[in-house]
């Protein structure tokens, strides 16, 4: 006899599983701090990738996806005219802080890489952000993920980096708001784990 293994259908939108499906608690947000996800193309399906959040609930943000096969992408597809475009990423020594933002004469296109660390670094080491300045959070951030394994207690989840660069930029209710998002995410999938 053989078993079929059970397949837990997904979101169509948010990419979770359709019984801890954050859709319907969306609100969405149009700042003018632009957010443009590098995605890497092996997160696209992943359930538990959390970039999503930022492209579902920030009106002025976009996503490219990195490493698919077919096309070539350019660095225009990346940064905006009309902005200051910054790489968050930690291996800087530019600190996005009071003192970083008050020399800005145009908003920010933040470019996050969105992916596990190692497509991360290897996306900010390639030609197409080359050039473009670099920017990281200050440092003692503290990641609440726990859905993937890291050793180092600083490195964040994309979703969390983006939301404490929304409260240094003064954002406050979307970052508050794309936290109860990420939170609730996490507790679904460990309730759907058991681990609550």
């Amino acid at each position: 006899m053989v078993h079929s293994r059970r397949v837990s259908k997904k979101c169509s939108v948010c990419r979770l599983f359709k019984s801890i499906c954050v859709c319907g608690d969306i609100t969405k947000f149009g700042l003018k701090t632009r957010v443009t996800l590098l995605m890497h193309v092996k997160e696209i399906n992943r359930s538990t990738n959390t970039g999503k959040i930022a492209e579902l609930m920030l009106t002025n943000s976009k996503t490219v996806i990195v490493g698919a096969p077919e096309g070539k992408l350019e660095q225009s597809d990346i940064i905006s005219e009309g902005y200051e475009n910054v790489v968050l990423f930690p291996h800087t020594s530019n600190i996005l802080d009071d003192s970083f933002i008050s020399k800005l004469d145009r908003p920010l296109n933040l470019i996050v890489p969105d992916g596990n660390y190692h497509q991360a670094v290897k996306m900010t080491r390639s030609g197409l952000l080359s050039g473009i300045k670099r920017v990281r959070l200050p440092s003692g951030q503290k990641g609440e993920y726990g859905l993937r394994d890291s050793k180092d207690p600083e490195k964040v989840s994309t979703i969390e980096a983006v939301i404490k660069a929304l409260e240094i930029l003064g954002d406050i209710q979307a970052a508050g708001s794309m936290t109860d998002i990420f939170r609730k995410m996490v507790e679904g999938f460990n309730a759907r784990n058991g681990r609550l």
